[in-house]
């Protein structure tokens, strides 16, 4: 049984690993993926696109990675354009970018 979920695993780990590439997303670190997750998935679920570090850092895919490592992840991805600060705030708030 075992087995069998870790090939299924498998599969699903190299789908999405071609997803990423057909994407443009081989590029980023492993931790950046991650955090570029937790704001997709966060969107989705909110009213607002407009999330504060601390709510991303909350979600499954980014709770465990350091303070430092969601940083660094969290400025890489400002710089590419994936997230972007939320224009006319005063607090930090941070919204998925308009990469395509």
């Amino acid at each position: 049984m075992r087995t069998q979920h870790l090939s299924s695993i498998a599969k699903l780990r190299s789908a999405l690993w071609q997803m990423e590439i057909d994407s443009g997303l081989a590029e980023l670190s492993q931790n950046e993926k991650d955090v570029l997750y937790a704001f997709h998935l966060l969107s989705d679920q909110a009213n607002t696109t407009d999330l504060t570090s601390e709510r991303v850092r909350q979600q499954s895919t980014v709770s465990r990675m350091t303070h430092a490592t969601f940083h660094r992840a969290l400025r890489k991805l400002l710089e590419l354009g994936y997230v972007e600060l939320a224009p006319d705030r005063r607090a930090k708030l941070y919204r998925l970018g308009t990469v395509d």
